[in-house]
Order: structure tokens, then C-alpha cells, then sequence
């Protein structure tokens, strides 16, 4: 049919037996063509050829729907996953924060979970859940603040459907955890407890008393190391912890405390 077109642009003005003649074509065909073909007009008895001119697009419209990839990840794998991919992009205290929220929090909590069966109500159940537990609001609400991190990831990417839409917003100010400061008797007994049976904390802890710096900066040898160090020293800590009867005691908080006293 280009050949018709062709020869209709060339005569300009033309019959049917002109397009039957030039282009070789049964008659019935070239008819039925020429009523049809939006390039051609019938003037009487005859036809007359009309240039269309095609604008361009000057936009298109792209379809955004994502399907579903994996509509059947679960909660435990999708956090693996995100822990996976902000390990890149996080500085390495941050990267253990969400970490430890992860698998000290969420995972034990949503471990029988498909991460796209989870509700608004489970989500109330979980912040129930934490205050039962005694977690500390300006936590909860770092925990809930993470969780929702991870679902709009893999909502965002098409993995689940956006079912479980939240927000995590303060209503009131949360208050910050009071430093407390051991009085003699209790940093008496403190170092009591340490020379018996974690003699390796004594200078330690003097160093945290007499510089007045966090255990991070004190801490000496490679990261490995001073991240080894810090778990020994906040499992044995909190044992001592239980034995002087502290509860929201921070090892930090000994930087307030005085040998002097």
C-alpha cells in the first residue's frame, strides 16, 4: 500500500483507474484503500492526495507501576536485606544502632511474619510490646522510626504493596535519661566489685573519673579491637550493675562521678 501512497503524492490529483494503472493493483483493493487512507480526499469523480503532518511528542508518559517482586519476603529476610544495603552507607556506629535494634527488636518480635501481611494494628501491638518491656520511649520511638525505614524500602521498590502506611511523630517531648551520679559509698563498692573479679576495668574506669572523656575516646588499639572491648565491658557492667541494685545506670555516666569523694 506505500506504492498507492507513493504514486497519489506524486499525481497530486488522480482517478481510481490511474492508481489501478500506476500501481498494478485490482480495483476492489485500491478502492476499498483510498476510502479508508487519511492522506486521501475523494473530490467528485476523483481524488486528491493531502499531506499530514505528524507533530512530535514534546513528552510521553512512562509507566511507573512496579509489580510485585517477591510479595512473600519475610520479615527476617527483608531486614537482612536492608541491613546489606546500608552497611554501605552508614557511618559504622550507626550501621551497629540499627543493627542492634534490628536483631535485639524487630527480628525476635516479627520473626513469624511475611513483611507484607503487616497491618497498622501489628505495628500498635509491637510499641504495646516494647513499653511492656520497660523500653524507654526516645528508644521505642528510634525502633518504630527504623521499622518504618525498612517497610517503605521495600514498598518503594515494588517487593509488597503499600497496605502498611505509617508515620512515626512525637506528640510531646520525650525526656532524655538523667545522668546519675554514684555518691562514695556506691563508687566505694564499685571498685570493690572490679578489683575482685574484673580487675582489667580498675584503670578503666579511673581513666573515665579522671579525663572526663567517653569510653569511646579513652578506648586504644584498632576499631576491632576497641569493639571487642566494649562488649566484654557492657556484658561484665551490667553485672556489676545488678550487684549495686543501679538500673538506668550508664558506664559513660562514671565521667560525673569524683575519686576525690
Amino acid at each position: 500500500m506505500d506504492k498507492i501512497l507513493k504514486v497519489a503524492k506524486r499525481l497530486k490529483t488522480f482517478t481510481l483507474v490511474d492508481i489501478v494503472m500506476f500501481c498494478e493493483i485490482d480495483a476492489d483493493i485500491a478502492g476499498k484503500f483510498l476510502q479508508a487512507s487519511e492522506n486521501i480526499k475523494s473530490v467528485g469523480n476523483k481524488f486528491e492526495y493531502i499531506e499530514t503532518v505528524k507533530t512530535e511528542d514534546k513528552f510521553k508518559i512512562i509507566d511507573k507501576n512496579i509489580p510485585s517482586k517477591d510479595s512473600d519476603i519475610t520479615v527476617i529476610e527483608a531486614c537482612k536485606i536492608f541491613l546489606d544495603i546500608k552497611r554501605k552507607t552508614l557511618t559504622e556506629m550507626s550501621f551497629q544502632v540499627y543493627k542492634t535494634f534490628i536483631y535485639s527488636k524487630i527480628i525476635p518480635y516479627f520473626k513469624r511474619f511475611i513483611l507484607r501481611d503487616l497491618t497498622i494494628q501489628d505495628i500498635h501491638k509491637f510499641r504495646k510490646y516494647l513499653q511492656e518491656n520497660k523500653i524507654s520511649e526516645y528508644r521505642i520511638k528510634n525502633i518504630l522510626a527504623l521499622l518504618n525505614q525498612i517497610i517503605k524500602h521495600f514498598q518503594n521498590e515494588g517487593y509488597i504493596d503499600k497496605t502498611c502506611v505509617f508515620e512515626v511523630k512525637r506528640i510531646a517531648n520525650i525526656p532524655k535519661r538523667q545522668i546519675q551520679i554514684l555518691a562514695p559509698e556506691q563508687l566505694a563498692q564499685l571498685f570493690k566489685i572490679t578489683n575482685k573479679k574484673y580487675p582489667y576495668l580498675i584503670p578503666i574506669v579511673q581513666k573515665l573519673i579522671t579525663l572526663k572523656q567517653p569510653l569511646n575516646t579513652i578506648l586504644t588499639g584498632s576499631e576491632q579491637e576497641k569493639k571487642s572491648l566494649k562488649r566484654k565491658i557492657r556484658k561484665d557492667f551490667y553485672k556489676i550493675k545488678q550487684e549495686l541494685g543501679l538500673i538506668n545506670y550508664m558506664f559513660d555516666d562514671l565521667r560525673f562521678s569524683n575519686l576525690d569523694n
